[in-house]
Order: C-alpha cells, then sequence, then structure tokens
C-alpha cells in the first residue's frame, strides 16, 4: 500500500472515529437523560402507544428504507443493494431516545451498530473506490459504534466481523480495531461514563475450579435452550404482527399497548427501559444481578424477554445486547442458588453466554466480557459461551444473508 493511500485511509479512519465516538456520546447522554425524565414523570409510560405510532408513521412515509436497519447493511455488504444512507444515524437514534423515554424495553447495539455504518458510509463516499473497500470502512463504522458505546473497543472490533459473517483472522481487523479504540477515546473525552461492573474474583485452586466444571456446562445448556427459545419466540412475534398489523403505526401502538398493560398487571418497572439504571433501591437491574446477596425472583429472566421481544417486534427501535445481558444475569443469578455456585460469577458468565448464544457471536462476547468484568473469569466465561453458542442451533437474533 502507497503512503499516499495510507495517508488518506488514516485521515477517513480518524474522521470517522471522531464522529462516530462524538454521536455516541450524544446518544448515551441522551439515553441517561430520557430514562431519568421517565423515572421523574412516570406517566409518560402510558403515552408508549401514542410514541409507537408517531415512530410508525415517520418510518412508513420517510424512512421505509431505513426501518430495518441491519437488513440495509448486511443487504449493501453482501448482496450489493442500496447504499448505507447517512439518515439511518439521526433516525435510529431518535428513534431508540424516544423508545426509553416511554418505557419500551430495548437495548442500544442496534442503534450503535446502524449510527456507525450510516456515518462510514458517508465518510466511504468521499474517500472510497470500489466495493471492498466501502465495506471495510462500514466494518469500521460498526466497530467504531458498538465500541465506543459499550466502552468495549476490542469486542467492538470483533463483533463487526462476526456480525457481519466474514473470517476474524483478517487484515480487517486491524482499522476496525483502530477506529474503535480511537472512537471509545472520543466518546470518554465528552465526559461520558460507561455502565460500571463489578470485577468478579476467582479463584483457580483446582479443589475448587474442578467441581465448578459440571455446573458451568449445565448452565451453559440452560442458556442454549433459552436462546433457541428467544428467537424463535422473536421471529414469530414479528412474523404474526406484520401478518396481523401491516400498518407499522397500527402494529407500534398495539405493541405499546402490551407493554402498558403487562407494565400494570405487574405493577413494576423493573422490565421496561434499558435495565441499568436504578429507579429506586429495590430496583432489580443489570449491575445488581451480579451482587452476591441479591437473589433474583426466579421468572426475572422470562419477564424481561416478554417485554423485549414485544416491544421489538412491534417496531420500537434499539437492540438486543443490554436486554440479553438482564436476561442471562438474572436467568445465572437464579441458576446460582439452585446449584449452590457462586451468584456473582454464574451471573456474569450467564450474561455474556446469553448474548453469545442469541447473536452468534461467540469471540466477541467473550472478549467483552472480560472487558467488562475483568481477566479473572475468562475460563469459566469462554467454556460456557463457546458450550452455549455450539449447542444453541444456527438461528440467530440478527438477519440471515439468505433472507436479505
Amino acid at each position: 500500500m502507497s503512503f499516499a493511500k495510507i495517508l488518506k485511509w488514516s485521515l477517513a479512519l480518524a474522521i470517522l472515529a471522531a464522529l462516530t465516538g462524538s454521536a455516541a456520546a450524544l446518544f448515551l447522554w441522551s439515553l441517561d437523560a430520557a430514562t431519568r425524565a421517565r423515572f421523574a414523570n412516570p406517566w409518560l409510560i402510558y403515552l408508549l402507544p401514542v410514541a409507537g405510532a408517531a415512530m410508525g408513521f415517520y418510518y412508513r412515509c420517510h424512512g421505509k428504507r431505513i426501518s430495518s436497519g441491519n437488513h440495509v447493511i448486511l443487504g449493501k455488504i453482501h448482496k450489493e443493494k442500496a447504499p448505507v444512507p447517512l439518515s439511518l444515524a439521526p433516525s435510529i437514534l431518535i428513534a431508540t431516545v424516544a423508545t426509553h423515554l416511554f418505557g419500551g424495553s430495548a437495548g442500544r447495539e442496534g442503534t450503535a451498530v446502524q449510527m456507525g455504518a450510516g456515518i462510514a458510509a458517508t465518510v466511504g463516499r468521499f474517500s472510497t473506490t470500489g466495493k471492498a473497500s466501502m465495506n471495510l470502512m462500514i466494518f469500521c463504522g460498526i466497530a467504531a459504534g458498538f465500541g465506543a458505546v459499550f466502552g468495549t473497543p476490542f469486542a467492538g472490533a470483533i463483533f463487526a466481523l462476526e456480525f457481519t459473517g466474514h473470517r476474524l483472522v483478517s487484515f480487517k481487523m486491524i482499522p476496525c480495531l483502530i477506529a474503535a479504540l480511537t472512537a471509545d477515546q472520543v466518546c470518554l473525552a465528552w465526559g461520558i461514563t460507561h455502565t460500571p461492573y463489578p470485577a468478579i474474583e476467582f479463584s483457580k485452586n483446582i479443589t475448587t475450579y474442578l467441581p465448578l466444571l459440571w455446573k458451568v456446562f449445565f448452565a451453559a445448556v440452560i442458556f442454549a435452550l433459552a436462546s433457541r427459545l428467544f428467537i424463535l419466540a422473536s421471529h414469530f412475534t414479528v412474523r404474526k404482527l406484520r401478518e396481523w398489523f401491516p400498518h407499522e403505526a397500527t402494529r407500534a401502538a398495539v405493541g405499546g399497548l402490551v407493554v402498558v398493560g403487562l407494565f400494570v398487571a405487574l405493577g413494576t418497572t423493573d422490565y421496561l427501559g434499558l435495565g441499568v439504571l436504578a429507579e429506586n433501591d429495590t430496583s432489580l437491574t443489570l449491575p445488581r444481578m451480579l451482587d452476591p446477596a441479591l437473589r433474583a425472583p426466579a421468572d426475572a429472566w422470562l419477564w424481561k424477554s416478554i417485554f423485549t421481544i414485544i416491544t421489538l417486534s412491534a417496531g420500537f427501535k434499539g437492540g438486543e445486547v443490554t436486554p440479553l445481558f438482564f436476561i442471562g444475569a438474572a436467568m445465572g443469578n437464579a441458576l446460582a442458588w439452585f446449584l449452590n455456585a457462586p451468584v456473582d460469577l454464574f451471573a456474569g458468565i450467564g450474561m455474556i453466554a446469553f448474548f453469545g448464544a442469541a447473536t452468534k457471536t461467540p469471540w466477541a462476547s467473550v472478549i467483552m466480557g472480560i472487558e467488562l468484568l475483568g481477566w479473572h473469569i475468562y475460563a469459566p466465561l469462554a467454556i460456557c459461551t463457546f458450550a452455549a453458542w455450539k449447542m444453541s442451533g444456527r438461528n440467530s437474533i440478527y438477519p440471515n444473508v439468505e433472507d436479505l
């Protein structure tokens, strides 16, 4: 590669990382503000159907091509479909913040991926030539968005390649990692702090390690079966809601009504929103699931699954990663008490293994677990994640290439 080309790519990556890191900072600040606004004004939850209808009308009238952002990204990469538009980034950001403001149960990785891809495609139109170069720029955008939003740049670089179905051992990893590391630093420079997770201590003493192995494998089976259930239920719900309510606004309004109805029936806000900020001292949150003293309700994972599946299937925007973390951690917490195992360890490997099994991104999941929870648990974390992934089947929560 010539010096001029290296310089051109370096400049493009710097611009991409600066823009994506800044967008991630704005997004995280907005999510935090929206969640706290909902805590201060509980009546906002009852407007979720109205927000869904407005969102559905917008995407039907002005953003139909970008309403399924992951399809747009993967379609461009694998099938050379229409270019990824810049409008994907602001649309998904605003829609996701609105989802969380009114209590929809969604995540943020979908938004991070789509913001990064939209920005990257725009930068690429001015700095690259050819399909391969544009695709590489989009990979870098995905890595930058994911890495900056979660504060896990190494996982972001790997996720960009696993998510798009490319080999990990590739030169593409280098620019993806550079973009993710830089975007993460830009995000932090804006004063953004990421969700803190406790560093889990784990003894490698053989007398404690070997008896724990069968419990780790047993947990992996449960996570694999639960991920299959989540994937099947998600695909079924999406299909049925589109069949019953073809109009996007009606579909989202009905989904919002169901979520509000479940909230009223259960009498708790624990399964609304992102699940990382505590509304009060008794709130179930993702970080609290890792507290060794907490005994989470045995059905917490099921209720969070139901709230998330309905929210996203109805057309609200966000992502699945943080809800998957919540579900896996809740399941791991319950299993730990059942198996007489370390609660923080099993909640930690649960949040990562369930995510890896549902998304079919085991390598990114393990690296993300290490970045978030520390190196001490790498052995049980990797064993459980790869075992759950292998037993979880071929389907994923993300679109199949054949269906694009």
